[in-house]
């Protein structure tokens, strides 16, 4: 990508994309917005050309980039209210019925954005609270703490609707 390849921006967005795409949606709640989150930072990362060099994990540097640019729209923006969250795809589990999957996406929604980005993150996408911490820019043991806190929240949220 470094010398203007297009073939390896494509190999980068077809490996990180999904990912970065589940990510954008648990910080934005809108499928739309993290569409647009996600090609904001593709095309940040087109340009960018010889100081990508120097990166070593790609798929934490995007979601790196992804985080600032959600953060940096926030601040221009000002806080959302919050909203249900719809576009994350709640894999389907041994007995999980589809009203349990959306209790489950609306319960998401309900949580802090940082709580809900740490769940989303480790649940769903399956990363260890290391690769947590450095897409997120805090120490493990806050990743960690947020993830702690988020499964704690929804508990009370699906206990308090049941």
């Amino acid at each position: 990508m470094a010398d203007g390849d297009r073939e390896a921006l494509a190999e980068l967005y077809d490996r990180h994309a999904p990912a970065l795409f589940n990510h954008a949606v648990a910080l934005t709640r809108s499928p739309a917005d993290a569409e647009d989150l996600v090609q904001g930072v593709f095309v940040k990362a087109a340009g960018m050309g010889a100081r990508l060099l120097g990166i070593r994990r790609a798929g934490a540097y995007l979601h790196r980039m992804l985080r600032m640019a959600f953060l940096d729209g926030e601040r221009h923006r000002g806080v959302a209210g919050e909203e249900p969250l719809t576009g994350v795809e709640v894999p389907a589990g041994a007995g999980t019925t589809e009203a349990d999957r959306l209790a489950l996406a609306s319960a998401l929604g309900r949580l802090p954005a940082e709580q809900r980005e740490a769940v989303v993150l480790h649940v769903l996408q399956g990363l260890t609270f290391r690769e947590v911490a450095a897409m997120t820019g805090v120490p493990i043991w806050t990743a960690a703490s947020r993830y702690r806190l988020g499964m704690g929240g929804l508990r009370g949220i699906l206990g308090a609707q049941r």
